[in-house]
């Protein structure tokens, strides 16, 4: 079999190689230095964008819209005399704080020892008479609410203070009478308006057609109907 001569030889394929691999290496630093080169040549005119783009801003950023605003402004004079009624009450709060403990201080040294046992005594029952008298008044005021609901009356604060007393007693009485007088007033203008009109709904209703469940739903204007045209349903409903 005839040799084929191999066009290079093992030493000048390692040359080429070799000469490959420089001239790779040499291209490589020129693009390099190439760029670098140009960097720096544009550094000043990169410099003087980013200058104008910062300016720029700034000036936008110190030129807000101008607002027109009113506001109130005082004079040194105004502002001296509230500062002074300030002072003059805050003092006067104070001369009245400490005239009130310089007179319990004086009244307790003018007492022996068994008149202050007395007045400390007396001091420490009439803060639980009090504090006896705001659970008693809460309690009403839970109380009153509950047969205000029931007589179909909204159990607003204005209410309250108006029906409940300083017992059970007289608190009842205030709410019969406060219902009384507001059934008063819905019955007669209940009589106006169904004057000379067919009748109601209301007036056409049985046991079955009302349930208790839909009684307690009613409104006071309704209940009040059910009251003036079906007596008898209504207090069977209301148990």
């Amino acid at each position: 079999m005839e040799n084929i001569p191999y066009p290079f030889s093992i030493k000048s394929r390692s040359d080429t190689a070799f000469l490959f691999a420089q001239n790779l290496l040499m291209a490589l630093k020129g693009v390099r230095y190439q760029s670098t080169l140009d960097l720096k040549r544009r550094s000043p005119n990169m410099a003087e964008e980013i200058k104008e783009v910062v300016e720029t801003e700034t000036e936008q950023v110190d030129t807000p819209e101008k607002v027109e605003t009113t506001e109130k402004t005082f004079t040194q004079a105004e502002l001296d005399d509230i500062v002074q009624k300030e002072k003059a009450k805050a003092k006067r709060s104070a001369e009245r704080e400490y005239k009130e403990k310089m007179d319990e201080a004086e009244k307790l040294r003018k007492m022996n020892a068994e008149q202050k046992a007395a007045y400390e005594a007396q001091k420490q029952a009439d803060r639980i008479a009090e504090l006896e008298a705001q659970l008693n008044r809460n309690g009403l005021e839970k109380e009153a609410s509950k047969m205000l609901s029931e007589a179909g009356i909204v159990a607003s604060d204005d209410i309250l203070s108006f029906v409940v007393k300083n017992d059970a007693e007289g608190t009842q009485e205030a709410v019969n009478a406060l219902s009384s007088l507001v059934n008063g007033l819905a019955d007669k203008k209940v009589s106006e308006m169904l004057k000379g009109k067919t009748p109601k709904k209301v007036e056409q209703s049985t046991a079955g057609a009302i349930t208790k469940k839909q009684f307690d739903k009613m409104g006071y204007k309704d209940r009040n109907e059910l009251l003036q045209n079906n007596p008898e349903l209504y207090h069977r409903l209301k148990g």
